[in-house]
């Protein structure tokens, strides 16, 4: 393996734990994921996902069961509900390099487009927030890798079984949309290509099979228990998400597109104008990156056009968007990249201000000011660094930026988070103090709001008391009793 990689994927993984359970599970969702795991490991009941004692079919359980090998291992605290979290994040990384040097057979292009990759806001989230999200899209991406190792590098038949086994386990982490990602790259492949869009071989056919019955186990076994749940999984997990305002999270067609350049900073931007420029000439030779951007834009389209939008549905796409950007920013010219340059440490210097200058301003958030005046000395003198080294290529300085600006994100928000985790939608403080109360062994009720990280600290069952809120709607058709 390449030693650039390896310090890469190392150094990666220290920013990612540092300081990783120092803040409390966020709600809704987080602590809905963390709960979850936490009574499937208490009741081991590895089949009937539950939240607060009622049946929570709303995903697949490998997330589940990940978490809770988490738990086994470090305890079920915050550090052990989102450690694999982070392990995903470093198996993306690598998946991001070895899919660019199929494409491109360029171990500097392909560096490049990893530590592009570690640098976008979007992945960074999704390593903060235990959801289903980063699993999914290491699976995706694992897919797409022996799709692409099996096509392009070697004809064995294991890697071309080894993609419907993980375009199963992709099915079975989020459901059927996560077919999307990879099936679309290869359509767009096949069309732009003018390749056979479907070959029904015997090899195919057994893939299929292999794929079927990891994609569906779970649901089969649970249909087979009960009638319900495929109509359950159909109409209300699938159909209802993609055309009605699923769990209120509908969002206008625009909301995307208003929110991709943000979480996609600063390379969506850099992606946009580098393909204004070069538009024509990458449409005319069908090169690579005319795949990416179509199923990039494809991808994009279809999600506005849903209903039920989150901001981390889109991750995969950003896998793409990496590439692309590594391959034309190693093709822009010195005036472009000198420009980004400038941009991204402008972003960075934003984001050390923003943080130095946060307690002057009446806001509900705090900033320890010599935790912030050291790690700004810190991420100064790398940019000193950084732009007194002389880099072999020019593009190599604008890499390097841009690791910095992930490192700066991840080490700033660890402490930021850990300082305002009330403001963060945390309650962990207050679950705290309530066991400092000499009545701690009293009742705790949680009036109108579905709080799962109270039963996820306290270690006690709670009563919800429902007053009409959305979150406290709580679906009880495979309950056997009214208890």
């Amino acid at each position: 393996m390449n030693k650039r990689l390896l310090v890469l994927l190392f150094v990666s993984f220290i920013l990612l734990i540092y300081n990783l359970g120092s803040w409390g599970l966020t709600e809704t969702s987080e602590a809905r994921y963390a709960e979850i795991s936490k009574e499937m490991m208490v009741n081991k009941n590895y089949l009937h996902p539950t939240l607060l004692d009622i049946h929570h079919y709303h995903k697949p359980p490998i997330t589940y069961y990940i978490t809770v090998l988490g738990y086994q291992i470090f305890g079920v605290n915050e550090f052990g509900a989102r450690f694999f979290l982070q392990v995903a994040i470093i198996i993306q990384l690598f998946l991001i390099y070895k899919i660019t040097f199929i494409l491109y057979k360029n171990e500097n292009l392909s560096l490049a487009a990893t530590i592009i990759y570690f640098s976008l806001p979007i992945v960074l989230i999704s390593s903060r927030n235990l959801t289903t999200d980063a699993y999914l899209n290491t699976f995706i991406l694992t897919s797409i890798y022996f799709w692409l190792l099996y096509k392009f590098k070697d004809k064995r038949r294991i890697f071309q079984y080894l993609f419907y086994i993980f375009l199963g386990l992709s099915v079975a982490t989020k459901g059927p949309v996560a077919l999307l990602f990879p099936l679309l790259f290869i359509i767009c492949y096949k069309l732009i290509f003018n390749k056979k869009l479907f070959s029904l071989s015997r090899h195919n056919l057994f893939g299929l099979f292999i794929f079927f019955i990891i994609a569906s186990f779970w649901e089969i076994v649970l249909t087979i228990e009960s009638g319900k749940v495929l109509g359950y999984f159909v109409k209300d997990q699938l159909l209802e998400r993609i055309q009605h305002n699923s769990y209120n999270r509908s969002e206008p067609f625009w909301y995307y597109f208003a929110f991709i350049p943000l979480i996609g900073s600063p390379w969506f931007l850099f992606l946009m104008d580098s393909i204004r420029d070069k538009s024509f000439s990458v449409l005319k030779n069908k090169q690579f990156e005319y795949l990416l951007l179509s199923t990039i834009v494809v991808l994009i389209l279809i999600f506005s056009a849903f209903k039920t939008k989150l901001i981390l549905y889109l991750l995969p796409v950003f896998g793409f968007v990496s590439i692309l950007a590594a391959k034309l920013l190693i093709d822009a010219t010195k005036e472009r990249i000198k420009f980004y340059n400038i941009f991204i440490i402008a972003l960075i210097s934003l984001i050390l201000i923003s943080v130095l200058s946060l307690n002057l301003f009446n806001t509900r958030f705090h900033y320890n000011f010599w935790t912030a005046f050291i790690i700004t000395s810190l991420v100064v003198v790398s940019l000193i660094l950084i732009n007194r080294h002389h880099f072999t290529f020019i593009y190599q300085k604008t890499i390097s930026l841009s690791y910095l600006f992930s490192a700066t994100i991840l080490i700033l928000g660890a402490h930021f988070l850990m300082q305002n985790d009330n403001q963060v939608n945390s309650i962990k403080h207050v679950i705290e103090f309530i066991d400092r109360n000499p009545k701690s062994d009293k009742q705790v009720v949680v009036y109108n709001y579905l709080l799962p990280s109270a039963e996820f600290y306290t270690g006690k069952k709670i009563i919800t008391l429902n007053n009409g809120h959305n979150t406290v709607q709580r679906e009880t058709l495979f309950e056997k009793n009214d208890d």
